[in-house]
């Protein structure tokens, strides 16, 4: 297995299909929700950036986090090879949310559907009584692989970013969602997104420890994620990757996207790449 900080041109799924090797790419993405106020790195600013890096790489699947009405406008209208859908999470289903990009070319949906993280997950904009004002969901997907019909599952998920109890206790729910879906029927699946909390925090213990179904961490190879547009001292490992086991030992390559063109970040974090055979 390959850990790298950037892909090559060469690197993207499609090329290397080419070369005999057929592989799944997946792709966690904060996309940093404010449109104009950031000063150069305003997502006015990044967005033909995302969207090069986007084309050149050509993933199958894109889990975005902090997604908003007008950034998720724009992407569908300048990504005409993905389908996006898009969930919001407040009550009312307004605000921010989370959108999963697909490949039209690659994958089928078969069903979606999305769940607060809370002890009414049905109820739009519930939450814990210990987390932050925001509420939190996780957008669930099932595909149909156009090119093997091998079935797999997603789940996108923006953790917490006050409370690392609310957070043990959102991706719990989230976990048993997987260890139901899994004993109806035994799928790949992958789990990822933004979990706000670093490599040594009980939520990532309580990921690690999980054993129902029992997952692995793709990219334990990254070091560091969000770096604040470049200005923190010491950056933070707060994005991730999980599959389950048998599709884990399938892993190819894991990559943080780092371009930086004038200044200008594709994020305040550093979406993260992952290839599987496939």
């Amino acid at each position: 297995m390959e850990t790298r900080k950037t892909c090559s041109d060469d690197g993207s799924v499609h090329g290397t299909q080419k070369r005999g090797i057929r592989m799944l790419q997946i792709v966690t993405f904060n996309l940093r929700c404010v449109w104009d106020h950031d000063g150069v790195n305003s997502f006015v600013h990044r967005a033909g950036g995302i969207i090069e890096k986007v084309r050149a790489q050509s993933p199958d699947i894109i889990c975005f986090q902090e997604a908003t009405e007008q950034n998720v406008s724009f992407l569908k209208a300048a990504l005409t090879d993905y389908y996006i859908i898009y969930s919001q999470r407040e009550q009312g289903w307004s605000g921010e949310g989370l959108a999963t990009a697909y490949r039209r070319d690659r994958l089928n949906l078969q069903t979606m559907d999305c769940f607060w993280l809370s002890p009414t997950p049905r109820v739009p904009g519930s939450r814990f009584a210990n987390q932050s004002m925001c509420s939190r969901i996780c957008q669930t997907m099932l595909f149909k692989d156009l090119l093997t019909g091998r079935m797999l599952r997603t789940y996108n998920v923006h953790l917490d970013h006050i409370s690392d109890e609310a957070r043990v206790q959102g991706i719990r729910c989230v976990l048993e969602r997987i260890a139901g879906d899994t004993a109806e029927a035994a799928l790949p699946f992958f789990l990822m997104g933004d979990f706000n909390a670093e490599p040594e925090s009980e939520t990532m213990r309580f990921c690690n420890a999980a054993q129902n179904p029992p997952m692995t961490e793709l990219t334990a190879g990254i070091e560091a994620t969000f770096h604040a547009f470049g200005r923190l001292e010491k950056l933070e490992k707060i994005d991730y990757i999980y599959a389950d086991a048998a599709t884990a030992r399938e892993l190819i390559a894991v990559d943080c996207w780092e371009e930086c063109l004038n200044g200008i970040y594709l994020s305040d974090h550093y979406p993260v790449s992952v290839r599987l055979k496939w």
